[in-house]
């Protein structure tokens, strides 16, 4: 796992960088709120994949398994939304500023 966050890190703030690079490109200046969900987007990924796990994979039954199990997977989802939204806002917000620095408005 030591190996895999930085890559997932990097991932991350890549495909948010060129992310907001299409969305400043169209002048769409409202970037701060799509940089965190595009990155946040790997969550929703990663909660159908445990669905599909649940209903493929598992012989689970009941509802305070199949409750404890979908409860569980959401708060780890909520905080990995939020870890890798943060990261992809950082992201770009060292993006957009580091292309914005030499702008001079005459």
């Amino acid at each position: 796992m030591l190996l895999v966050f930085p890559i997932l890190v990097i991932v991350t703030v890549c495909v948010t960088i060129v992310g907001t690079y299409f969305l400043l490109n169209g002048e769409n200046y409202h970037w701060k709120w799509t940089s965190f969900f595009f990155a946040a987007s790997t969550a929703v990924y990663v909660y159908l994949y445990y669905v599909y796990y649940y209903y493929v994979k598992t012989n689970m039954s009941g509802f305070f398994q199949t409750s404890f199990y979908f409860g569980y997977t959401l708060m780890f989802c909520l905080g990995l939304g939020i870890l890798c939204g943060a990261v992809g806002y950082l992201g770009s917000n060292l993006f957009v500023r580091r292309i914005y620095r030499n702008i001079k408005s005459d």
